[in-house]
């Protein structure tokens, strides 16, 4: 009896100290990331672009109007239909840069004051196109053809990059050189010796330039073809480099 009770208390010592050495290894690690935090230093570069736009985004919409749902669509599918054969025959825009956005079916209703109900008057069907635009120079003569064919909603132009991926490198090359040029500074205005680089971020951003066209009583309007400059987008990156500093 005494040395089984002498084996439990043994037992019972051995798992209090294990106890006691996992707590404090834990501290001593806490302890040692506390200070590897204190013992660090972050600074931030900024790198800017600029670049002319290669590609134009725009949305052109058919609105058509008819008492049944057949000539609505009718209608509207004939409309469709020439604007984007012109856009290709005419205008040679390939066909994988036609998409179609949205296609929608609305009931019209008007209202009544002598009944105090709304009636069934007619449908509305709207069908929207998305057009890349590779050839910029093209961008007035693409809405004035669509606007000719019968489309009624221009949408907004959008100028932006078909690729932008190297512009975004060359960005954030500048931006990490302009970082590095801070940190060289830093060391010599705070007596201190930038050892490693443990952490990075950053965030790259290229805002396409837009532009507002037209609305349904606009495009009945009689107009020259309107000259558009694409003019310069500004690509930025923003990075973030953390140094373990002596």
């Amino acid at each position: 009896m005494i040395k089984l009770f002498e084996n439990k208390f043994f037992q019972f010592l051995i798992f209090v100290l294990l106890i006691v050495v996992i707590v404090f290894l834990l501290s001593s690690i806490a302890n040692n990331e506390r200070s590897s935090l204190k013992e660090t230093i972050t600074v931030q570069g900024e790198g800017e672009v600029y670049a002319v736009p290669d590609i134009g985004l725009i949305d052109i919409a058919v609105l058509t109007e008819s008492k049944t749902v057949e000539g609505a669509m009718s209608e509207n599918t004939k409309k469709m239909n020439n604007i984007i054969e012109a856009f290709k025959k005419d205008l040679e825009i390939d066909e994988k840069d036609l998409k179609t956005t949205s296609f929608n079916i609305n009931p019209r209703y008007e209202w009544q004051n002598n009944t105090g109900k709304r009636y069934l008057v007619g449908y509305e069907v709207r069908q929207i196109i998305n057009v890349k635009i590779r050839d910029l120079s093209e961008v007035g003569d693409i809405i004035q053809k669509a606007t000719d064919l019968g489309a009624n909603d221009i949408g907004e132009l959008i100028f932006t990059f078909d690729n932008d991926q190297k512009l975004k490198e060359n960005a954030r090359n500048i931006a990490i050189r302009s970082a590095k040029e801070k940190a060289k500074n830093l060391e010599k205005e705070l007596g201190v010796r930038m050892i490693r680089i443990v952490d990075f971020s950053e965030s790259a951003y290229a805002p396409p330039v837009t532009f507002r066209m037209m609305n349904d009583e606009m495009a009945k309007a009689d107009y020259a073809a309107a000259t558009i400059e694409a003019g310069q987008n500004k690509i930025t990156s923003n990075v973030s480099i953390t140094y373990i500093i002596k």
